[in-house]
């Protein structure tokens, strides 16, 4: 029925995989976990605390190979042909989870992929983070919102889908940040049917200001890459959007030049202060307009 996988590197997924389990149990469902550990130097489950079942499964790369290769090393040892991806900082923000899951694909039979969102715990301690801001006000969006651009909130982080979909999506790529837009554009090139759900996880790994930035930076400079390579379009993400509109205008030297300038003022601002988004937007653009 369902196979259970979360690729990690250096995150702890035991309570992850404690909630998952119990829910799949309450299901009464056919199913197996299993934790693909891409290469971790820390403990990312203890295997004393193993649940004596067959159930949960480990398995340990011998050398870091990067998410999306992990996804596929996972959907070759997976029993089943439904794949619930779950990244291993996120926990299910509902009890009925993978209820909601197994429902949907149970009234959607021509469906071969749904995408449950991510949120964000209201009790989160360090809410000025601008990771946490981010995600609060680009990522947490509701089906509804979502269905509006739909290749362009595509979150494989949180993803049930059907192997055969998986494995025509799951395009071979260097391991970089940002690769979820070239999974977008592949699942509306295959032409899979998807649906966009109100079935969060929150995300629980908010990292500090300087790792989120060099983070986004990284994450503008590949979807560059993939735009330069044709790999996606304006439909997939709001970064070209934005370029092939200001290119009209014949403007992007001028943002290139400006953040030049602007770069170490803004990396300052968006590391100490409680900055705007917008300011993190710019920065982001530059990186995207600079070759």
């Amino acid at each position: 029925m369902l196979s259970i996988l979360i690729p990690t590197y250096n995150y702890n997924v035991e309570a992850l995989v404690a909630e998952l389990h119990q829910q799949a149990t309450d299901c009464k469902i056919d199913f197996e976990i299993i934790i693909g550990d891409d290469f971790s130097n820390q403990t990312i489950y203890n295997s004393s605390n193993l649940i004596n079942s067959e159930l949960i499964k480990l398995h340990r790369s011998s050398a870091s190979v990067g998410r999306t290769e992990m996804r596929r090393l996972l959907s070759k040892k997976a029993k089943y042909n439904w794949l619930l991806y779950i990244d291993s900082d996120m926990l299910p923000s509902e009890k009925n989870y993978i209820k909601k899951y197994i429902e949907n694909l149970t009234k959607n039979p021509h469906i071969k992929a749904f995408f449950g969102g991510y949120s964000y715990s209201k009790h989160y301690p360090h809410k000025e983070r601008l990771r946490f801001r981010y995600g609060m006000s680009r990522e947490f969006k509701s089906a509804k919102d979502r269905k509006n651009n739909p290749y362009r909130n595509i979150y494989s982080g949180n993803m049930l889908i059907y192997r055969e979909s998986f494995e025509l999506t799951n395009i071979a790529l260097d391991n970089r940040y940002g690769l979820d837009l070239a999974f977008s554009r592949e699942l509306e090139c295959q032409n899979i049917a998807f649906k966009h759900l109100d079935n969060y996880t929150n995300h629980m790994g908010i990292e500090d200001n300087s790792t989120f930035l060099l983070k986004s930076k990284e994450a503008s400079k590949t979807i560059r890459h993939l735009y330069d390579q044709n790999l996606i379009s304006s439909r997939h993400s709001k970064l070209v959007w934005t370029y092939k509109f200001i290119e009209k205008l014949h403007l992007t030297k001028v943002i290139e030049l400006k953040g030049r300038l602007l770069n170490p003022l803004m990396s300052w601002m968006l590391i100490n202060f409680k900055s705007p988004l917008i300011t993190l937007d710019f920065y982001k653009f530059y990186h995207f307009c600079k070759k």
